[in-house]
């Protein structure tokens, strides 16, 4: 596959620490954003989820059809060569989680625009009942 062999993260590395730093930062972004009030939560994720779902799709193609096992490479006369900047995600975890990602991402986006007409039917009785207070 192409992964270190160390059975632990006692060997610390740059990639390791920005990897934390960029999951830290995005972790507390998305549990801001769902703490926040339903039209705004509904309005970010609705722009999310397709964003998301297009680039972890995106990785795991580029993860599964470059890789050098790639069916692009074991029935023709192509030879395999490793790039020099991606063949760190060329390999199996990478395909993996993104891979389960895009699905998540799928399964987020179809459930918010199922919800849509559920969310604009509430914004109109509220809208009504104000509208009935006055």
């Amino acid at each position: 596959m192409g992964l270190p062999f160390t059975r632990s993260f006692d060997a610390q590395s740059p990639p390791l620490s920005f990897l934390a730093a960029v999951l830290f930062i995005v972790g507390i972004t998305d549990l801001v954003s769902i703490s926040s009030p339903e039209e705004i939560s509904q309005y970010h994720w609705g722009s999310q989820a397709p964003i998301r779902l297009f680039l972890f799709g995106t990785l795991a193609f580029y993860s599964y059809t470059f890789s050098d096992s790639s069916p692009i490479y074991t029935h023709s006369q192509k030879t395999y060569s490793a790039s020099a900047w991606g063949e760190g995600l060329k390999n199996r975890v990478v395909f993996t989680f993104a891979f389960l990602e895009m699905v998540t991402w799928f399964w987020v986006f179809v459930t918010l625009r199922e919800e849509r007409s559920q969310f604009a039917m509430r914004i109109a009785e509220r809208r009504a009942a104000e509208d009935d207070r006055l």
